[in-house]
C-alpha cells in the first residue's frame, strides 16, 4: 500500500523529467520516523540546473530526489500510527509540535495535506531551521499549496523544502492524503477518484 502510494505520487509529480522512469521501491522499512521508503533513481538530475542568461542566473527544477525524499517522509508520517486518520484537531496539534516552524499555524487547506505539512517541518527542524524563518501563510491557491514566510539568510535546503511542498502538493489529495490529480469543476482543486466526484482531471491528464 505505501509503495504504492509512493509510486502513484512519484509518477505524475516527475513526469516530463528525465530519468523518472528509473525510480524504483526497493523496501519500505522501519524507521523512527514512521514506514520508510527506501527508493532508487539511478537517472534522476540530482542538482538544479543552473544557467547564466546575461545579468541573471536561470534555476531549473527542484532536484528529483530532493522530491521523493520528502514523499517518502510524507508516507511515513501519514502510516507510522497504522491506517491513516487525520483528527479534527489537526491544524492546532501540528502547529503546536511544530511551533518553530509554523508559528500559530493557521493552515488555509484541506486537512489531507496534514502530512505533508508534518513532513517537511520534520525535515527542516533536523537540517536545522534558518535565522529568523517566520511562517507568513499556508493555502491553498489553484489546487496546490502555497508556503509563504521570511528568513534572515538565504537557506538552499529551506527554500528547496517550500519549493517541494508546493509541487508535491498538486498530486496529494487535499482530503485525505491519498494519491490525487488538480481537478476543475466551479474552482482547481488536487482530489483523488473518491472525492472527486465528478470532477475532470485538468488538461485530461
Amino acid at each position: 500500500m505505501i509503495a504504492e502510494e509512493f509510486l502513484s505520487i512519484a509518477g505524475p509529480a516527475l513526469r516530463h523529467h528525465r530519468g523518472a522512469d528509473s525510480v524504483t521501491v526497493l523496501a519500505v522499512e522501519p524507521s523512527p520516523h514512521g514506514p520508510l521508503v527506501r527508493w532508487q533513481g539511478p537517472l534522476l538530475a540530482v542538482e538544479r540546473e543552473r544557467r547564466a542568461d546575461g545579468p541573471s542566473t536561470f534555476v531549473g527544477p527542484l532536484p528529483r530526489p530532493f522530491l521523493l525524499d520528502l514523499l517518502a517522509r510524507v508516507l511515513a508520517c501519514r502510516w507510522r500510527d497504522g491506517a491513516p486518520r487525520c483528527p479534527p484537531d489537526w491544524q492546532q496539534r501540528l502547529a503546536r509540535r511544530h511551533r518553530r516552524v509554523f508559528g500559530q499555524g493557521c493552515f488555509e487547506c484541506g486537512p489531507g495535506w496534514k502530512w505533508l505539512w508534518e513532513g517537511a517541518a520534520e525535515l527542516l527542524r533536523e537540517h536545522g531551521i534558518a535565522d529568523g524563518f517566520h511562517t507568513t501563510q499556508m493555502k491553498e491557491k489553484f489546487g496546490s499549496a502555497r508556503w509563504y514566510y521570511d528568513a534572515n539568510e538565504d537557506c538552499e535546503y529551506t527554500a528547496n523544502t517550500v519549493d517541494a511542498v508546493e509541487h508535491l502538493s498538486a498530486y496529494i489529495c487535499e482530503e485525505c492524503g491519498k494519491p490525487g490529480r488538480v481537478r476543475q469543476g466551479g474552482w482547481l482543486r488536487c482530489l483523488c477518484p473518491e472525492h472527486a466526484n465528478g470532477r475532470r482531471v485538468v488538461g485530461g491528464g
